[in-house]
């Protein structure tokens, strides 16, 4: 028979710190889920040869650690991003952050659709992951722990105009 535990016992229980995704994650989290390098990725919004090497450098420092954009550019062409949600992990405390699959990155307000082409939705056996990545069985991302990020300012990272 088990015993019950004492209350003093369940609250001296250190939590582990819960992952936290930030801005720089979510892009290459999204980048990831679509299958693209960041040369397929940016390769529909450079249109001369000479722009290329610009275009690719602008998308790898979009996923730099501590680099956050004022203004994000649609990324639609190359892969599905949410610009508001983005903007709410520039822009608010980490324990304000919209719960994201660990896994791809989508949010409950974007439109997914799992393997089996029903609408994405949280999975019942692992709540940090959707549907569609329970299903195609996509590996949690490892996202930097709280301690772990940037402390330039007050959110934990560079606000650049890009």
């Amino acid at each position: 028979m088990r015993s019950v535990p004492s209350l003093l016992s369940m609250i001296d229980e250190p939590k582990p710190a819960a992952p936290i995704v930030m801005p720089w994650d979510y892009i290459r989290m999204r980048r990831e889920a679509a299958g693209l390098t960041i040369e397929q990725a940016a390769d529909p919004f450079w249109h001369r040869k000479e722009h290329r090497a610009d275009v690719e450098r602008n998308f790898h420092r979009i996923e730099t650690v501590g680099f956050r954009v004022k203004r994000l550019w649609d990324m639609s062409r190359s892969f599905r991003l949410n610009l508001t949600v983005y903007r709410q992990l520039c822009d608010t405390p980490p324990d304000m952050h919209p719960r994201l699959c660990l896994a791809c990155g989508w949010d409950e307000w974007s439109a997914q659709l799992d393997a089996e082409g029903f609408d994405c939705t949280w999975s019942d056996t692992n709540p940090q992951i959707c549907t569609h990545c329970e299903q195609t069985r996509r590996r949690i991302f490892k996202p930097r722990l709280p301690n772990s990020h940037p402390a330039n300012t007050p959110h934990g990272g560079h606000q650049i105009a890009a």
